[in-house]
């Protein structure tokens, strides 16, 4: 009747064991839980750092672009200038061309189709101008 403690007694070494078994599960399972965590805060380190290589080049790249962008802005106006300038700036280079190389004013109102004021302003600046200015309008010729 009153026989619960005397069965408690003998099923001790019963409970005991499944509780044994339980703890043993339950410290494998953390176990695999800590190693799973421990590879995963490695993982995450190395993606930081990725991240990190990833964001440092691109802003780089950034940086490039935006040195190529205003570079090539700078190019398309100095060629936009060029262009507006063009006919007229190429007949004065002809003219001091032709005058470097000795000819005359009236052959160079001819060839460039300028007038002779003009050629001869481009005489007196070719003559009145510095000897690296010279060497330099002679390489180019």
């Amino acid at each position: 009747m009153n026989d619960w403690p005397v069965q408690i007694i003998t099923d001790f070494p019963i409970i005991s064991l499944v509780l044994l078994i339980v703890s043993g599960f339950s410290i494998f399972a953390i176990w695999r839980l800590t190693s799973q965590c421990n590879r995963l805060k490695k993982d995450l380190y190395l993606l930081q750092n990725e991240f990190r290589a990833m964001n440092s080049g691109h802003l780089g790249m950034g940086r490039e672009i935006s040195r190529v962008t205003s570079e090539l802005a700078d190019v398309e106006n100095r060629q936009e200038q060029t262009q507006q300038s063009g006919p007229t700036a190429k007949i004065y280079e002809q003219a001091g061309l032709l005058l470097s190389r000795g000819a005359s004013i009236e052959e160079v109102v001819e060839s460039c189709e300028i007038t002779s004021a003009e050629a001869e302003l481009l005489a007196i600046m070719r003559h009145s101008a510095p000897t690296s200015y010279q060497s330099k309008s002679q390489i180019s010729a």
